[in-house]
């Protein structure tokens, strides 16, 4: 069939076309319409090409309409002339000498204390940090001391419901009539952000709304802003970030903890970073890694700029043991070191499988049967005794696994398969691990699948789709540090905001020997503070 002929293509031909010689057979009515017609419809159509242009070649301001109305012209005439009369007053000014203009100061920003930010109203709680009444003599000449003043240090404080403020007042006392005995007060507290006015309860409750609800901060300053509290989305940030260096100690304990289990699980995730001056984000990731065996199921989150092989490498180190990960290449370089072993992941399997429709129905169910089969077994022997699990193992879930790879074997030798199809690539996914498939087999510790490192790293996923991306690198470790200690806590059923505020309060006092006693695993939550 022969192409067919456009409206607008009719009408360029009627325009190009003759008009009728003398004696030439009449046009009919009929004809005539339609060329008018055609002609009105070309006439749009080149008008639609003009507003195209313009859109795509043309300035981008409305200001000036381009049209043949000669007062616009009158304007534009204007306009010049004003271009002409600015040009000559530049001359002007260049010529003529200037006083030279005194350095501008830069004015200092006011620091607004407590008051300044929050409302006369709110409710206000206060701790006298006091001595013994014992200690209140002298213990030379056994004379009472006096009170000669009082420090007051204020806080803004938060109590699930609400905001408060919290009002340290520490009495002083001296030994009337000797001015060289000094002054004796209680010593003051171990505070998470020394001379900072915000309490431990208020830091904990950012990272927890941060961390575990995935409210950003611009909301939680929005939040603030409508009770009357003015904090701005930077010092929460700031708050935030040293939160962070606080509890940094934790954080390395977790990690090492994790290293010395011999088993964990890996995966990873993308997170925007902000370039600074740019305006622009690039893709950076978040890595988790879960503690395998027996133990606090510890989650420690690493934030890096990119996604290198040389990244998992860096946070583990001489790390020897089980590694339960999916079939990123970054890790083949740990799996190519001595003691270090690869546990493949059946749910990636599963999923290739359920994914690939366009092969042989038989050979794709069936082996879904048999992957079913696998977990019903190991629903069955979960929390069992290890020697149980590794019988059941050897004896019931090997000869499954062994009948998966024959069916994918046999459906390529028959030929059934296509290389290019989806079915076809996951049973190259299923061979290409065919030993690392089979390593949980051997070892009670280990599972078949890389499911507790997904599950740890949907909460970010779900928290990411609210706060977007991460302002800088610093901002991205925090969140990695902060992510740690307070998914570590959900999964162990502790309260990260009663954990992160006992936490706050002790650790710059704590013995560092005995910082493991802070770990989600080990912690008490203290009877007092001060």
């Amino acid at each position: 069939m022969f192409p067919r002929e456009t409206t607008a293509e009719a009408a360029a031909r009627a325009e190009r076309a003759e008009p009728p010689r003398a004696g030439a057979a009449p046009v009919s009515p009929e004809t005539e319409q339609s060329i008018e017609e055609l002609q009105a419809e070309n006439e749009r159509l080149r008008h639609r090409i003009r507003l195209l242009e313009k859109m795509l070649f043309g300035p981008r301001s409305d200001r000036l309409i381009q049209t043949e109305d000669p007062r616009q012209g009158v304007f534009e005439e204007l306009l010049r002339e004003a271009d002409r009369l600015s040009a000559r007053l530049e001359k002007i000014e260049a010529a003529t000498p200037q006083p030279p203009a005194a350095a501008a100061q830069p004015r200092p920003k006011s620091r607004r204390n407590l008051e300044a930010l929050i409302p006369e109203d709110l409710p206000e709680e206060v701790v006298v940090l006091d001595i013994p009444e014992e200690d209140k003599v002298c213990p030379e000449t056994g004379a009472a001391m006096a009170k000669i003043g009082e420090d007051r240090v204020t806080k803004l404080a938060y109590r699930p419901g609400h905001y408060f403020r919290k009002t340290f007042v520490t009495p002083k006392y001296a030994v009337p009539g000797q001015p060289l005995a000094g002054v004796t007060a209680a010593p003051a507290p171990d505070f998470a952000i020394p001379g900072g006015t915000f309490d431990e309860s208020f830091l904990a409750h950012l990272v927890t709304e941060k961390c575990a609800m995935h409210l950003p901060l611009y909301r939680q300053e929005e939040r603030l802003a409508a009770l009357g509290i003015e904090v701005s989305r930077q010092t929460l940030s700031r708050l935030y970030i040293r939160s962070a260096e606080v509890l940094r100690p934790l954080y390395d304990l977790m990690k090492k903890a994790i290293l010395d289990r011999g088993v964990l699980y890996t995966d990873d995730t993308p997170v925007l970073l902000l370039v600074p001056g740019r305006g622009k984000a690039i893709t950076g990731r978040m890595w988790v890694y879960v503690a395998g065996g027996a133990g606090p199921p510890f989650r420690v989150f690493e934030f890096t700029i990119d996604r290198k092989k040389s990244r998992p490498k860096e946070f583990l180190g001489n790390y020897r043991g089980f590694i339960h990960a999916d079939a990123y290449k970054g890790y083949d370089d740990l799996f190519a070191r001595e003691g270090v072993f690869e546990c493949a992941c059946w749910m990636h399997v599963r999923r290739k499988f359920v994914e690939a429709e366009d092969g042989p129905p038989e050979v794709r169910y069936g082996i879904l049967r048999l992957i079913r089969g696998i977990y019903r077994y190991e629903r069955v022997i979960r929390g069992k005794d290890p020697d149980v699990i590794v019988a059941v193992r050897r004896e019931r879930i090997a000869p499954l696994v062994d009948r998966i790879f024959e069916l994918a074997r046999e459906a390529v030798a028959a030929g059934q398969i296509l290389p290019k199809s989806a079915l076809g690539t996951a049973i190259g996914y299923l061979q290409g691990r065919g030993e690392a498939l089979r390593t949980f087999l051997s070892d009670a510790r280990l599972r078949p699948d890389n499911g507790e490192s997904e599950r740890a790293i949907r909460p970010l996923a779900i928290g990411r789709k609210n706060w977007l991306f991460v302002g800088s690198k610093n901002g991205g470790d925090a969140t990695g540090m902060l992510l740690s200690l307070v998914q570590t806590c959900r999964a162990m059923d502790i309260d990260p905001f009663v954990y992160l505020e006992d936490v706050l309060r002790r650790i710059n006092g704590h013995p560092a020997c005995r910082l493991a006693e802070l770990l989600p695993g080990n912690w008490v939550k203290a009877q007092s503070y001060y």
